[in-house]
């Protein structure tokens, strides 16, 4: 228990890393895994779903959407908290950016063919964390539901 506590104060006292273009990349898809994951079932749609947007948002190749997801999982698993992502996307996106997102994750919600109220809670959350309105939160998920 204490050494992962020195693990984790290590890990925060790093400094930032250049690449704040891999930082938004990997706090998006972290996102996305957290919405994956939250209903406690691993579906497939959901998890193509997400390999679709990362490709799509971030422009990468098949090898690197791998890569991401893989570094985003690890990181979701060892966070303790939603924030070190949701600060990275309000730093870097601008509001219609963000509202954007949250489509992208409605949409992972609804890959499966159903949202789970746990998924729509998170989403809810997420979107006040990144500072979207409730108004566009619900707009962002009627368009996603249209689009389905």
């Amino acid at each position: 228990m204490l050494q992962k506590i020195r693990d984790m104060w290590k890990g925060s006292c790093k400094d930032e890393p250049a690449d704040k273009g891999h930082d938004i990349s990997l706090a998006v898809t972290a996102v996305m895994f957290e919405i994956m994951h939250i209903d406690g079932k691993l579906e497939e749609a959901e998890h193509n779903q997400i390999m679709v947007a990362v490709e799509k948002w971030f422009g990468l190749s098949t090898d690197e959407v791998h890569k991401l997801v893989e570094k985003a999982r690890v990181e979701k698993a060892n966070a303790t908290d939603m924030h070190r992502f949701t600060s990275q996307i309000t730093k870097h996106y601008s509001t219609q950016e963000r509202i954007d997102l949250l489509k992208e994750l409605w949409k992972v919600a609804m890959a499966d063919g159903h949202v789970d109220p746990h998924e729509e809670q998170l989403i809810r959350r997420t979107a006040e964390l990144i500072g979207v309105y409730h108004k566009e939160f619900i707009q962002a998920k009627i368009a996603t539901r249209k689009e389905s």
